[in-house]
């Protein structure tokens, strides 16, 4: 008897050691009666992992179980409330103010909260009186007593802010946040540099304290956002875009190198390359990434590894200057369509969607060209990653598409859609007659450019 009540007294003590499940409790006013949603963050990609009903006073609980990822994690409300905090087995409780930024939130349990908001707080607020100081001081007299006063407050700025950070990051070791907030916390460059020298300063210390051999960072978009403002420290006042693209190449190669030292980074930081220059059409960055692959350094044969190395060999097919991957496949009325086979000077291919708006802003663009000219000089051939017939041929009536009209009605699945790796519509690809890919305009000033340099 007396081993049976020891063995429910150990039971019941580790189930108050170690809780089963955990509670995220919020109040945004503003959202009351309807939903809010819990959205984790993994490096470029998010998805929702689950939803609540607010109640009539704002306030909403998720639960979740043991186990569940530590990391970032975004709840939405409302249309415009995002909120940003940091989940690692613990609960969470907190108010907002219902601001649209986000900043007003006040923290009532969850010690990772606590330090990440203190130090979003401080953050916030410090940038906010530097860059009213900078505004002086670029604008003063120097060497005038309000510039020398206004110099020394920006370093006192500076300078506790600076402090804070590290109180809080070597107070709390252990915890996500301090990881966070070391990756997260901006670079200062002497204030006594010129332009150019703070530039180069800022390019050089830009990583110093980011770890790119902590997986924890692909739980969040810190380093992301970090790459994506390395970036920009390139871009200067009146740059042309060649010569940006120059630098911007060197930033590639240095953010790659430094990823290197762990696979899971080094793929995901790729993938975010790769999805952002897709997403603004820098073909340049694309084929440079491609051809500085690496992947094949790297030990593990990973899922995700196999999917990069398969999406750059892709890139390096269709860039420009390749002979576009032939296809034979049918038209919407059953004809056979050979892509090697259309005989015409230019041949564009266009994949778009009948939902797409960006495409039928650019459609209009198309037609002009086309019904400018004939067969035997300009052929259009547009694949659709429509999967409803009834509204794909709706929409071919009412825009008036009588070109070369493909829609296997599969979505991004079709055969045609998959073997040219379309994540995106539209997607163009200006063809000569030898069916080499002259360019990949991504808007209507590109396309126009791309056909007057055709003339």
């Amino acid at each position: 008897m007396k081993s049976i009540i020891v063995f429910i007294v150990v039971i019941l003590f580790s189930s108050n050691l170690w809780p089963q499940e955990f509670s995220i409790n919020g109040s945004i006013p503003g959202t009351e009666n309807s939903k809010v949603y819990l959205m984790q963050i993994l490096g470029e990609k998010q998805a929702i992992v689950d939803t609540a009903i607010v109640t009539d006073n704002g306030s909403f609980e998720f639960i979740v179980e043991k186990g569940f990822p530590v990391g970032m994690y975004q709840i939405i409300g409302g249309t415009k409330q995002r909120i940003e905090i940091i989940f690692n087995n613990e609960n969470i409780r907190f108010v907002s103010s219902g601001s649209e930024n986000g900043d007003n939130v006040q923290v009532i349990e969850s010690v990772e909260n606590l330090i990440w908001f203190d130090y979003l707080y401080s953050k916030g607020l410090s940038q906010y009186k530097m860059d009213v100081i900078e505004t002086v001081l670029a604008n003063y007299p120097e060497g005038d007593e309000y510039f020398n006063i206004s110099k020394e407050k920006y370093k006192q700025v500076r300078d506790d802010f600076i402090k804070r950070t590290n109180e809080l990051s070597n107070n709390n070791p252990n915890t996500i946040a301090s990881k966070f907030i070391k990756t997260d916390k901006p670079v200062f460059a002497p204030i006594e540099l010129n332009e150019s020298q703070k530039q180069e300063y800022l390019i050089e210390h830009h990583f110093d304290n980011v770890d790119f051999n902590d997986t924890i960072l692909l739980h969040s978009n810190l380093l992301n956002s970090k790459i994506v403002s390395y970036f920009t420290l390139f871009q200067g006042a009146g740059m042309k875009k060649e010569v940006f693209e120059d630098k911007l190449m060197v930033a590639v190669d240095t953010v790659l190198q430094r990823a290197l030292v762990n696979q899971d980074v080094y793929e995901s930081v790729v993938g975010f390359l790769i999805k952002g220059f897709e997403a603004i059409g820098f073909e340049r960055g694309l084929e440079h990434i491609a051809e500085q692959n690496q992947l094949d350094e790297l030990c593990v044969n990973s899922e995700r590894k196999a999917q990069l190395e398969n999406k750059l060999e892709l890139i390096k097919k269709l860039s420009i200057g390749k002979i576009a991957p032939d296809f034979s496949t049918k038209d919407i009325e059953g004809n056979q369509i050979t892509l090697s086979e259309i005989k015409s000077e230019t041949t564009i291919l266009l994949f778009w969607a009948s939902w797409c708006p960006h495409c039928t802003d650019i459609i209009p663009v198309l037609k002009e060209y086309y019904n400018a000219g004939t067969p035997e000089t300009l052929q259009v051939v547009a694949i659709s990653v429509d999967q409803n017939e009834k509204d794909y041929r709706n929409s071919l009536k009412e825009h008036g598409l009588d070109w070369l009209n493909i829609a296997e009605l599969k979505g991004w699945d079709g055969a045609v859609v998959e073997q040219y790796g379309i994540a995106a519509t539209p997607t163009i690809f200006i063809l000569d007659k030898d069916k080499k890919i002259l360019a990949k305009p991504t808007n209507e000033n590109s396309l126009r450019k791309a056909m007057s340099e055709l003339e």
